[in-house]
């Protein structure tokens, strides 16, 4: 049974306290010296809460974490967390950073569009596109040193995003750590709140059929654009998948391992006993039935789109 961690007593980092990158508020936090069972003592944690119009949204960055792990993507570990405030307990996720802050170096994507692209927009992102980043990455990869596999990286990306249905990967929510000024990796996929239709109210979908549900699925759009020039119109998720898959034989076999691979039942169970935890903002049962209709049908749906 995954623990409620209590931050309360935590001590704040002085330098990067709030952030302003992202439409919920969250801090960093240090975690006490002390071992924690599951914790890496003295290591950075980011606290997140909900939007105040989905006070259970947190909950879905535990849920996309435990995607991860059966599908083999690589995302921070997260938690369920409490913090005692004047106002009373504040729940949301806890989510542990993912490189050294005194010995790595961490950029976001953000800056290397702005540097290809001189008019970026990056309060938009419309010209966050999937060209450009494949350029970047590959020049990476001649003069950083990355030690990433790029294009299975992009094939977790796409997969990863397209069964929680993530339609926020922004620029700012993925880039590249130097681990040293010769070696460099892409970072892991964090920041996946805005996922698993956490934005339906459970009353609005409770009588959903397959076909509307499937329509729902099918309009998801991830945040990168074919190119610079199509700002408009988003890569819808399957479309991405079917672009990376097609374009790259080994590629295609390496992600289709992946889903006919996929211990579903043993997910969805890891993903249901977060109902039995016990905080002032569960994780319902409704919310997992709700979110275990949208990952049956998704992983169906990549299924028959990395085949063709």
């Amino acid at each position: 049974m995954v623990e409620v961690i209590d931050v309360t007593d935590w001590i704040g980092d002085e330098h990067h306290a709030i952030f302003p990158v992202g439409a919920r508020d969250k801090e960093m936090l240090w975690s006490p010296e002390t071992r924690v069972e599951d914790l890496k003592p003295n290591w950075p944690y980011l606290f997140k809460e909900s939007i105040y119009r989905y006070q259970d949204q947190y909950w879905t960055e535990l849920v996309a974490y435990i995607v991860s792990k059966y599908l083999a993507v690589d995302v921070p570990k997260v938690f369920p967390a409490i913090k005692q405030t004047e106002d009373g307990i504040v729940c949301g996720s806890l989510i542990e950073w993912f490189y050294d802050v005194d010995s790595e170096r961490f950029v976001h994507a953000g800056s290397y569009f702005k540097r290809i692209i001189p008019d970026f927009d990056d309060k938009t992102g419309k010209q966050h596109n999937f060209s450009d980043m494949n350029i970047f990455i590959r020049g990476l990869a001649i003069q950083a040193g990355l030690v990433t596999e790029r294009v299975e990286w992009l094939a977790d990306m796409a997969l990863f995003d397209s069964l929680i249905g993530n339609t926020d990967r922004h620029q700012e929510n993925w880039g590249v750590v130097f681990q040293s000024d010769e070696k460099s990796r892409l970072s892991p996929l964090f920041d996946n709140g805005t996922s698993l239709g956490h934005e339906r109210f459970l009353d609005k979908v409770k009588d959903w059929d397959d076909n509307r549900l499937k329509a729902y699925v099918m309009r998801g759009c991830h945040h990168l654009r074919v190119n610079r020039e199509n700002t408009k119109q988003r890569i819808k998720h399957f479309e991405l998948v079917d672009g990376i898959s097609a374009a790259n034989k080994d590629i295609q076999k390496y992600m289709q391992q992946k889903l006919d691979t996929l211990d579903l039942e043993g997910m969805l169970a890891e993903i249901e006993d977060l109902t039995k935890i016990d905080i002032d903002v569960p994780f319902t049962q409704e919310r997992f039935d709700w979110i275990k209709r949208n990952i049956v049908m998704r992983l169906e749906l990549l299924k028959e789109e990395v085949k063709k």
